[in-house]
């Protein structure tokens, strides 16, 4: 019998953001029962109203709504590997969700990385989302100076911006567009005093919200296979035509967008995605995308977390007329046109012979 994978949200956001303020008061809600949360102490949560029992483990305490709160030891994967053994063994509550607490200096994709590239932990975990919290009183400095605040950002699917009340409107205009630049198209919340519906933070991961994403971002190249004398080169890929070629960037932070005309190569894309993670490591914060691949009538959701790939999701139906692959890619410190001519090499040499034949 399989079992679905336990929803995992990464919580991260820098020093003084709010973070523990807010999670604190996720905690009170019925839609965060049966969650476990791990921290890096539980002393720092400030959680101490809330407990009613002992587990018999001083690392992890039982909440008053049936929530789990467990301080880290040793490794993150370890401990999470910990509370999956105890959950089955039936000592401790078979919670259903699981979010972790980073730290203020922490980047999302090394923790992201080691969860869900951990073998033991394989199908029994998912990515639900990364959130981060971003102080709109001192969100601006920080992304100018720290690359951490920009990763976390770069990185995220819902930004949290808390203390909007300490700010007038034209810093707060100035934050919009600071984060804009750095992650296109992602869903901004204003929270106020910690307080925030917690149901706008569940599933937020999923192919919908995906292409929604993807929509929202700019595009910026398109691609489609080549015709004429070239044609004779099997699988011969390269850009046609540039299109709104607006690169979105704030430091070291780069977001661009590739459009695709025709079916591609499934197999040949995943190797592409597959050697650019790993390769570049931390550099792709994020990419995703929407794909028409050959062979497929149905549109593929791909999604990678820097070294990560996760694995391809099947959509029903094209959620609007357009057919096209897109992709969007949020990188930091490597060179755009390195990406391109990977998935350039990888597409070519992975390109059907009769596809080319056919033109």
């Amino acid at each position: 019998m399989s079992i679905d994978p336990i929803p995992v949200t990464i919580l991260t956001g820098f020093l003084g953001s709010g973070k523990t303020t807010l999670l604190n008061r996720l905690l009170r809600q019925s839609a965060m029962s049966r969650c476990a949360v791990v921290v890096n102490e539980i002393g720092e949560i400030g959680l101490d109203h809330l407990l009613i029992e002992s587990t018999g483990d001083e690392t992890i305490a039982l909440l008053e709504n049936g929530c789990l709160c467990c301080g880290v030891r040793g490794e993150l994967a370890g401990t999470v590997d910990g509370l999956l053994a105890r959950r089955q063994r039936g000592e401790i509550p078979p919670f259903e969700r699981l979010w972790i607490e980073t730290t203020g200096l922490a980047r999302p994709g090394p923790v992201v990385s080691e969860l869900l590239g951990d073998e033991a932990l394989a199908g029994r975990i998912g990515l639900d989302g990364i959130l981060a919290t971003v102080d709109a009183a001192r969100g601006t400095a920080q992304l100018a100076r720290l690359s951490e605040a920009r990763q976390q950002v770069a990185a995220a699917d819902r930004l949290l911006i808390t203390k909007p009340d300490l700010v007038d409107a034209r810093a707060m205009d100035e934050l919009q567009a600071r984060l804009e630049e750095l992650n296109p198209g992602v869903t901004c919340i204003h929270v106020r005093h910690g307080e925030l519906d917690a149901q706008q933070l569940l599933d937020v991961l999923t192919p919908r919200t995906l292409f929604d994403w993807l929509r929202a971002a700019p595009t910026q190249l398109t691609h489609g296979w080549l015709t004429g004398p070239k044609a004779q080169d099997v699988g011969q890929f390269e850009p046609l035509a540039n299109h709104a070629a607006q690169k979105h960037a704030h430091a070291d932070i780069h977001t661009f967008s590739m459009t695709f005309d025709e079916p591609l190569p499934m197999q040949a894309m995943e190797m592409a995605l597959t050697v650019l993670l790993a390769y570049y490591g931390e550099q792709i914060l994020r990419v995703k995308g929407i794909c028409s691949f050959a062979g497929e009538t149905k549109p593929v959701v791909i999604h990678g977390v820097q070294q990560l790939l996760h694995e391809p999701v099947r959509l029903e139906r094209w959620p609007d007329d357009d057919r096209r692959t897109r992709l969007v890619f949020i990188t930091q410190a490597v060179d755009q046109a390195q990406i391109e001519a990977t998935l350039a090499h990888f597409l070519r040499q992975g390109a059907p012979k009769a596809h080319i034949d056919a033109w």
